[in-house]
């Protein structure tokens, strides 16, 4: 019994030594620049720099506040460089229309798309207010 126990723990000391570890070295990226405002209205500011190139701006307000068509609107963008070198950046609104971003990892058809959905959606939306006046 004791010569299994010393198999077993042999066994298992070489299946441990044969895992590797996979260890990511994580990188600290100190931060240049930020700031953030919010306002009573419900508007806000947001933005950031690193010191790797890395960036984020957004705004946000509501749109028709106080209405039945209230929205909250955002419109911002980011950049970063990529593990190749290569800049990557992003624009985009989010409103009653959606999420509608552009940028260079963004695909001509997702952007193309999401600016259909928007003329659509003003469509239909201008149709019903015609038909609430009838």
């Amino acid at each position: 019994m004791f010569k299994f126990y010393v198999f077993v723990t042999l066994l298992a000391l070489a299946t441990a030594a044969s895992i590797k570890v996979n260890t990511v070295e994580k990188k600290v990226v100190p931060i240049l620049n930020q700031g953030e405002e919010k306002n009573s209205d419900g508007s806000f500011t947001y933005y950031f720099e690193g010191a790797d190139g890395a960036q984020r701006q957004e705004v946000g307000f509501l749109k028709n506040a106080g209405t039945e068509g209230e929205t909250l609107v955002i419109k911002g963008s980011y950049r970063y460089i990529d593990a190749d070198g290569q800049e990557v950046l992003v624009e985009y609104v989010a409103d009653e229309n959606g999420f509608q971003p552009q940028g260079t990892i963004i695909p001509k058809e997702i952007s193309q798309a999401a600016v259909d959905a928007a003329v659509v959606s003003n469509i239909q939306r201008s149709q019903a207010v015609q038909e609430n006046m009838n």
